[in-house]
């Protein structure tokens, strides 16, 4: 038994102890926080500390502070975040779509369901906080934030997931929703055609085709297709940049299809051909996410040489547009070859086949335009530039055997031109003449001579200018309509009024210019006359100049 210490009961110890204890006094009003007294912990029920963390939050039993930042902030936001980043991926990079399809399909109905955990627990613990008389600020922001965090959920689902559920589920297929681009080879195994939509594993399957025997002989791929996958593009950019192939857009390439393009070498553009950009889109409404895919859009194309100018200017194209770049942009900045300006082609190695005279023709803009009026020319040519080759010509006369069967053509060209095409060559004509009319030496034939007998080879010694001038004339007139019918005889009425205007001489004298009649001797008016006729043409009234014109080239 425990002693207790003896106590003098007369002593001052002994009256201290035999006083009930003080209770603390209250603080004063300035002392306290405020006026509304501090609530206390709501007491836990029995039952509840037996249930487990997710079912005490759901309920609300939890704090607010433990319910809203720990469980509502630090797992709802990086949730959604983690959500919006994978189907940006998905849309941008298209990086195994498949698998990320699988990963979206079913992560996103459990990344709902937690989100929902979240949102209910913390709005019911937050109703638990007013109710027991805790901050009224604290409690609506609280609950004010929680009702914007349900109106981006809604979002998610509504307009982010639920209209591309078909596409995610035939993704996680193995199909995609956009198509995929059809790979062809040409006849000859010369040439690799990309046309269409470039979608999922575009890029595995032109790096298998373009290894395989069949793929062998392939020198170029020829491009047509509006984009797709940017991913996919850059596989193809990379298996191209690999085999070193020539890469040619002979349609419109947009958009994704432009990084293949880029990393060709050399690069062409066919005449119907186009290069179209625009800044990437991720299909989500989160600018974050659609600037980190631009970055890496624009650090892509920095890699495969696309000036910073157009890199800007590409980011600047909204992605429901496009930026069709000019030809002569392209050409200044060097990512293709400069225009043609005469009827000269860049000539293929001395053991070349036909076929690729063939092909660099195709190449040309006014040989394209004569191939499409009629057809056949350009084997025609290729097959004689081939045959001189082989016999030995040099480059010069390899070029101009291309002459020949231009001038089975250009009867029916300048026939067949309107007032105003026809008008400009004429002009065209009375230049050429006034250059060549000086004979080389005295008492020679002028060249102007032979140009109006109709022999190929005098345009050999026209200057550039004028070569130019007429490459010119050829595109504008092998690309416009031919005409329905054959032009028709001068009546008697138009021959009065020729004779009257500038001379009866004036019928066919211009209609011997392409003869490719080398033996000939050259009958007809020497150049002084015929220069000084068609100096006269334009003083001339409107219709009787285009009447004069049109029967110049009309043989009597």
């Amino acid at each position: 038994m425990t002693q207790r210490p003896y106590i003098d009961p007369t002593s001052a110890a002994a009256d201290a102890a035999s006083r009930p204890p003080q209770q603390a006094e209250a603080p004063e009003s300035w002392q306290q926080a405020s006026h509304r007294p501090r609530p206390g912990r709501a007491p836990r029920p029995a039952a509840a500390a037996r249930t487990g963390y997710f079912a005490r939050h759901w309920r609300g039993e939890h704090s607010l502070p433990r319910s809203y930042w720990l469980n509502n902030f630090l797992v709802a936001v990086p949730l959604a975040l983690l959500l919006t980043g994978l189907m940006s991926w998905i849309s941008v990079k298209g990086d195994s779509l498949q698998l990320n399809a699988i990963i979206l399909l079913l992560g996103f109905p459990l990344l709902v369901a937690l989100d929902v955990w979240c949102l209910v627990g913390t709005w019911r613990a937050a109703t638990a906080y007013l109710r027991h008389h805790g901050s009224l600020l604290w409690g609506w922001l609280a609950r004010i934030s929680l009702v914007v965090g349900s109106l981006q959920l809604a979002a998610s689902v509504l307009f982010g997931f639920l209209p591309e559920l078909g596409e995610f589920w035939q993704m996680a297929r193995g199909i995609d929703p956009i198509g995929q681009a059809r790979l062809s080879l040409s006849a000859d195994g010369r040439s690799l055609r990309l046309d269409g939509v470039i979608g999922m594993g575009d890029g595995a399957r032109l790096r298998t085709l373009l290894a395989s025997e069949a793929a062998r002989g392939v020198r170029r791929v020829e491009l047509a297709s509006p984009g797709g996958r940017l991913h996919e593009a850059e596989r193809m950019a990379a298996a191209l940049q690999e085999h070193r192939h020539e890469a040619r857009a002979v349609g419109t390439c947009a958009s994704a299809c432009t990084l293949v393009f880029l990393a060709g070498s050399p690069r062409q553009l066919a005449p119907e051909g186009q290069l179209g950009f625009h800044r990437a889109s991720t299909g989500t409404y989160n600018p974050v996410f659609e600037e980190l895919a631009n970055q890496q859009l624009a650090r892509t194309y920095r890699e495969l040489g696309l000036p910073q100018p157009m890199i800007d200017r590409t980011l600047r194209t909204a992605s429901d547009s496009l930026w069709i770049v000019p030809r002569e942009d392209l050409q200044a900045h060097g990512l293709i070859a400069p225009s043609p300006r005469t009827l000269a082609i860049a000539l293929p190695a001395a053991s070349a086949p036909p076929a690729d005279y063939e092909d660099a023709l195709r190449m040309h803009p006014a040989w394209e335009a004569l191939e499409r009026r009629a057809p056949g020319t350009v084997d025609a040519v290729a097959q004689r530039m081939w045959a001189a080759r082989a016999a030995g010509a040099d480059d010069e006369d390899v070029q101009a055997t291309a002459l020949g069967p231009l001038a089975d053509q250009m009867p029916g060209l300048v026939q067949g031109a309107d007032a105003p095409l026809r008008r400009r060559y004429v002009q065209l004509v009375a230049d050429q003449l006034k250059t060549l009319r000086t004979p080389p030496q005295p008492g020679a034939r002028p060249a102007c001579r032979d140009l109006l007998d109709g022999r190929l080879s005098a345009r050999r010694q026209l200057p550039l200018e004028l070569q130019v001038r007429e490459t010119q004339w050829l595109l504008d007139a092998a690309g416009g309509t031919p005409p329905r019918r054959q032009p028709r005889p001068p009546s008697g009425i138009e021959m009065e009024v020729l004779s009257r205007s500038v001379g009866a001489a004036a019928q066919g004298m211009l209609a011997r210019l392409w003869a490719d009649t080398p033996e000939a001797a050259g009958s007809g008016a020497a150049c002084e006359p015929v220069i000084a006729l068609l100096e006269r043409l334009p003083a001339q009234p409107p219709a009787r100049r285009e009447l004069a014109e049109r029967l110049l080239f009309h043989a009597r």
